[in-house]
């Protein structure tokens, strides 16, 4: 009993003393320039437990001679400054003897720094678990719409499309919008938030559902030379779910922004003013800069106001009173519109103006609800 009771006190003071020379250890690294390679190997515990408060030019050395913690730590470091390439020379190495919990830090600094590529290397090596970071993953991956969980889309405050969504019969116009990749879902947040902070062209014109999932549901084209356009007629999406709704916006990746019967189509690189622009076209509005040839074979030989702000004259026929010429028909008859400057139906940079918000508004009043 006594030479146990010894022992375990003998154990206890090499324990407590290794544990003093170890900081003793760690402190001359940090202050007196001491070789930490050599001091890591004498006191190797000591130096993981406390490996992070280590300056960033002595986890890389430490990293460099394949020490697996300082590898993840020194990764981390490069990730967030941007640099992933360098970074991923170091957390695949460590990879094997880091923690679940290195692992899942390290999942979520992929994310937040986007770095997508790496996500799916890192899932493709087994390293990835189910959860957060794997559902961000398979939403930028736009699988189908199936594989995400819907609480977890709700968490996002994005809706699937088994969830219930309720229209306002408060807005004159309801709007569905909907995405099939992770940052249209993003993107349309963003342009819905943009929008209700200044409604235009009044409160309760426009409103919006929240953005619907659609991965698998909506086969679009993959060019950004052509508009967008998506073929939803041929896929799961239901067409009594887009009947509740006025109007729909779809988000694929690529293709330039159109509207046709009440379906806005725009790339999930689109600003503000595009989607505005696009919006005023859901209420008849006409374009103002030259409209596609196959557009102006049949729009142009029409005669009077076909639009809230196109009117078309033929032969001899005058302008309306205070309006101008517009460059939207270049064959057929001329095109006029209400202002001589540049509106946002010309170019989608410019604000809405005072006397565009008032021909919208005029318009909107004049059609039933």
């Amino acid at each position: 009993m006594l030479r146990t009771t010894l022992a375990l006190l003998f154990s206890l003071l090499v324990a407590g003393s290794s544990n003093s020379y170890g900081g003793i250890g760690f402190w001359q690294v940090l202050n007196a320039k001491a070789e930490p390679l050599q001091l890591y190997w004498q006191f190797p515990r000591y130096f993981l437990a406390n490996i992070n408060k280590l300056p960033k030019n002595t986890l890389g050395l430490l990293a460099r001679h394949h020490i697996p913690s300082a590898q993840y730590e020194y990764s981390l470091h490069l990730i967030k400054k941007d640099q992933a390439e360098a970074a991923k020379l170091f957390w695949r190495l460590s990879l094997p003897k880091i923690s679940n919990f290195q692992l899942a830090k390290l999942a979520q600094q992929l994310l937040v720094n986007k770095q997508w590529d790496d996500l799916k290397l890192l899932n493709t090596l087994g390293y990835l678990e189910p959860g957060f970071v794997l559902n961000h993953l398979n939403l930028h991956n736009g699988v189908i719409h199936t594989q995400i969980p819907e609480p977890f889309l709700h968490s996002l405050d994005f809706l699937s499309l088994n969830s219930t969504i309720a229209i306002n019969r408060k807005c004159q116009f309801n709007v569905l919008t909907m995405s099939d990749h992770r940052s249209g879902l993003y993107k349309l947040s963003a342009l819905i938030k943009t929008y209700n902070k200044n409604p235009e062209p009044r409160q309760g014109a426009f409103c919006f559902s929240k953005p619907v999932y659609v991965g698998g549901a909506l086969k679009c084209n993959n060019s950004m030379s052509k508009a967008a356009n998506c073929d939803w007629q041929s896929t799961s999406i239901n067409k009594q779910f887009l009947r509740k709704f006025d109007f729909v916006v779809m988000m694929p990746k690529y293709g330039s922004a159109n509207v046709t019967r009440g379906i806005m189509q725009l790339n999930s690189d689109a600003n503000y003013g595009i989607f505005l622009h696009e919006l005023m076209h859901f209420n008849g509005f006409e374009d103002e800069y030259v409209l596609p040839k196959a557009k102006q074979a049949w729009l142009c030989k029409m005669r009077g106001l076909v639009a809230p702000n196109l009117y078309i004259a033929q032969k001899d026929e005058k302008s309306p009173k205070g309006w101008h010429r517009s460059k939207s028909c270049q064959s057929g008859g001329v095109a006029y519109k209400p202002s001589k400057d540049w509106s946002i139906l010309e170019y989608q940079q410019i604000k809405l103006s005072d006397q565009y918000r008032a021909l919208w508004l005029a318009h909107i009043d004049k059609i039933k609800h």
